[in-house]
């Protein structure tokens, strides 16, 4: 299923490598990871973010390789990796023209690329990336190891969520056998966390609402909330999780303010589809993880949401 684009790659010399907005660890993972293996081949190959992404925790304990000093416009491959809409490439967008290649796997996939790789069976790019490097005949070294173990690691929840498989397990096997220090990462990723966050950790808890005798738990905020917090709304993603942590909660929902929209977040702990939830209102993703942007009054924005996840309970 790689031959089309191992064959863009082989054939390209100078590649930029693209992932969405706001991008989570395993749009920033799988983007390095990328970039090293290309290197490993002899490539030029550079990750082109937006401002602010490159001060991301999950930025900060990734190998980013040496630098190019390319610019896109130098490029003559293009590869948006853990972007399942052209719109979630922001701003960088209208430079993704060209030779071009897609690299996901969100189920709710627009195919936008003249190639596109899609694998909703995998719990995260990161893993598809790995399958990319094996088929390219790269060989792991253990900086590529530990930006694929990352990216991994992020979408799967620590390998807890219900996507992860037994060839992840597999997957992840042998990105620890390269000598990664897997036991750092974990601790890094999902167990310290600042004052910051744990302050607006406990005003979600204080601010959560139960609707429908409890099956759906919701939390929202402004972003007045993150000013006041003193905390980026990127660093605060694990809050995420807080309502569908809830006992008997079914879907979470997770509420923020972006100027006059909402970013609303979807979490479903087995028995909603929240990927068909998200898209009555234009957005998309995973069957247990899925988001939409709306433009509407907040409490209207609440009650179609809580309207629409009656109707599927």
């Amino acid at each position: 299923m790689f031959e089309q684009l191992t064959q863009q790659i082989k054939n390209a010399q100078r590649i930029a490598i693209f992932n969405h907005v706001n991008p989570d660890g395993d749009a920033l993972g799988s983007a390095f990871g990328l970039k090293l293996v290309l290197n490993a081949m002899g490539k030029q190959a550079e990750v082109f973010l937006r401002d602010g992404d490159n001060s991301l925790k999950e930025y900060e304990v990734l190998y980013k390789g040496e630098g190019t000093g390319l610019k896109v416009s130098d490029c003559d491959l293009k590869i948006a990796v853990d972007c399942a809409d052209i719109d979630r490439l922001g701003d960088l967008k209208d430079q993704f023209t060209g030779n071009t290649a897609a690299i996901d796997h969100h189920i709710t996939h627009k195919a936008f690329a003249d190639v596109t790789i899609v694998c909703p069976d995998a719990p995260a790019t990161g893993e598809i990336i790995f399958d990319v490097a094996e088929a390219l005949g790269v060989k792991l070294t253990r900086e590529i190891a530990h930006n694929l173990y990352a990216a991994i690691m992020c979408d799967t929840g620590s390998f807890k969520y219900s996507s992860t498989t037994p060839k992840t397990h597999i997957v992840a096997a042998e990105l620890i056998k390269m000598g990664i220090d897997f036991a750092g990462l974990s601790k890094c990723l999902f167990d310290t966390k600042s004052v910051e966050y744990l302050n607006m950790y406990k005003k979600g808890i204080d601010r959560l609402e139960l609707y429908l005798e409890g099956r759906v738990a919701m939390l929202y905020f402004s972003e007045q909330d993150f000013a006041e917090g003193k905390i980026r709304e990127a660093d605060a993603d694990g809050i995420v999780n807080l309502p569908n942590s809830i006992e008997g909660a079914e879907v979470g929902v997770y509420i923020r303010q972006r100027g006059e929209a909402f970013k609303v977040s979807l979490r479903s702990n087995g028995t909603v589809n929240v990927a068909d939830v998200a898209a009555l209102f234009g957005g998309g993703g995973h069957e247990m993880a899925s988001g939409f942007l709306i433009k509407k009054p907040l409490e209207t924005v609440k009650e179609e949401i809580i309207e629409e996840i009656k109707k599927v309970l």
